[in-house]
């Protein structure tokens, strides 16, 4: 059971819708050291994300770098583990950031000389089941 009474926002969102997303990024410290990372979801007002290391803590400026778009400044807001919730200093159009993803991402591709199928034998499974008894 909740504490809030919900019908004194009813209509009204608690909270920004998220888009989720798997994307690496770089965290930039105030004091300039940088740590890789990977955006977990965005939205229009913040991010969430996962490092390695231990994250940021919490009320710390940040600026975080994703490939294909401006770099997004914020201040940390919750930290657990290796994840934090970022909260932007601005809005931020997530759609615009979305599409700037997806431009790197193809522009990634087309750059990549990879040929999967030269280098490695690749067999689809069978639709009748496994060829031998496991």
């Amino acid at each position: 059971m909740s504490c809030i009474n919900r019908e004194l926002f009813s209509g009204t969102p608690l909270r920004d819708t998220r888009r989720a997303r798997l994307v690496r990024g770089t965290l930039r410290f105030a004091n300039g050291r940088q740590i890789p990372i990977v955006i977990r979801n965005l939205s229009e007002r913040g991010l969430g994300i996962s490092c390695r290391t231990a994250p940021p803590q919490v009320g710390e400026f940040v600026c975080v770098t994703l490939p294909g778009s401006a770099e997004l400044d914020g201040v940390v807001r919750w930290a657990q583990d290796t994840t934090c919730g970022i909260e932007l200093t601005g809005l931020v159009d997530a759609e615009e950031i979305a599409a700037a993803l997806q431009r790197e991402q193809a522009r990634l591709l087309e750059k990549s000389d990879w040929q999967v199928a030269s280098l490695h034998r690749v067999d689809a499974p069978r639709e009748t089941g496994p060829r031998r008894r496991i």
